[in-house]
């Protein structure tokens, strides 16, 4: 972990926020990932005293790469606004003078902020998203479908102390290389940030994970499924990128992530499933005795004067009992 600890110290709401930035180291992947309880908490925490965060003490070398937005009559391409993403962040962690935020704690803050629906952070958004996330530096990228054909991938580099934006820095190609541009991407952005990759480094980034669209594609659908929660969703997706290409090393990372969070979220739905069945059946067993109550005073009122019918209908509504009572009154003769 490369949080100061004097920043910890002198700033409650970074202290919930220690999970947030992870170290870089190779393979460019994080040695621990909070839970996303933690990524939920550590969200509000930060929102709740977001005044009181100072920015000039968030690490220089944190950086975070939000999904990118995307421009694209092809509807098939938009999870690689969050493909691509992944695995840019992936790139950038492997340098070690870097530092990247885990991608659960930046949809938490998104979710809070009510901006993943739109997965759109903009220079304008840039700088209150990264002082809530601990990102000295965010990556505000966009996908963009040009009239060829080709994918476009432009990156703007956003300080969160200045709000100040970069000159952009952006790459192209066609879809069957698009990986090849986002690698490309990836090297101008170290460029930009003054940062010299050593050869190891940036070897590592100019290998592609995948050459396989169809991987690519299911693996950014996994990513996206995994930013609203679905990790059920996303660890198929993950699955059948690997079937696609089995070398594909980030789909098998992202998916041993996400299938212990796809168990735990099947047994909370389970046990909220039993909750509401055990509530039904008190609801049934609370209006069985409303009814023979009323039969028992049915039976004992006004003899040979009134005749009472009563019929019931019980029915549950929003966690609420519904007694209908229908009293039919037949007139002495």
């Amino acid at each position: 972990m490369r949080i100061l600890p004097s920043l910890l110290m002198r700033n409650p709401a970074f202290a919930m926020l220690a999970g947030v930035v992870v170290c870089a180291c190779a393979p460019g992947r994080p040695t621990t990932a909070p839970t996303p309880g933690d990524a939920d908490a550590a969200a509000r925490a930060a929102i709740s005293s977001e005044r009181t965060i100072d920015p000039t003490r968030i690490p220089e070398r944190a950086i975070a790469v939000p999904p990118m937005s995307i421009t694209s009559t092809d509807t098939t391409l938009a999870p690689l606004a969050y493909g691509l993403a992944e695995l840019l962040a992936n790139d950038l962690a492997r340098s070690s003078r870097l530092t990247v935020v885990e991608r659960l704690r930046i949809d938490a803050v998104l979710r809070e902020l009510r901006l993943s629906s739109t997965a759109v952070v903009d220079p304008a958004s840039a700088s209150r998203v990264g002082r809530l996330i601990g990102a000295r530096r965010l990556i505000v990228g966009q996908v963009r479908q040009l009239s060829g054909g080709d994918l476009q991938i432009t990156a703007q580099v956003a300080d969160v102390v200045t709000s100040g934006v970069t000159t952009a820095v952006s790459a192209r190609a066609p879809l069957a290389r698009i990986i090849d541009a986002e690698a490309q991407l990836a090297l101008q952005i170290f460029n930009a940030l003054g940062i010299t990759l050593t050869p190891g480094e940036r070897a590592a980034i100019e290998a592609a994970p995948t050459r396989n669209v169809a991987a690519l594609l299911a693996y950014s659908r996994g990513v996206r499924d995994e930013s609203f929660g679905r990790y059920g969703a996303a660890a198929q997706q993950y699955r059948a990128a690997l079937q696609a290409d089995p070398g594909f090393i980030d789909a098998s990372v992202r998916m041993s992530g996400v299938v212990s969070r796809a168990e735990t979220q099947v047994i909370a739905n389970r046990r909220s499933t039993r909750g509401a069945s055990s509530g039904n059946r008190a609801a049934a067993t609370a209006a069985g005795n409303v009814n023979s109550s009323l039969a028992d005073l049915a039976d004992g009122g006004a003899a040979g004067a009134v005749a009472m019918g009563v019929a019931s209908n019980v029915a549950p509504v929003q966690g609420r009992l519904l007694v209908t009572i229908t009293i039919f009154i037949q007139p002495t003769p």
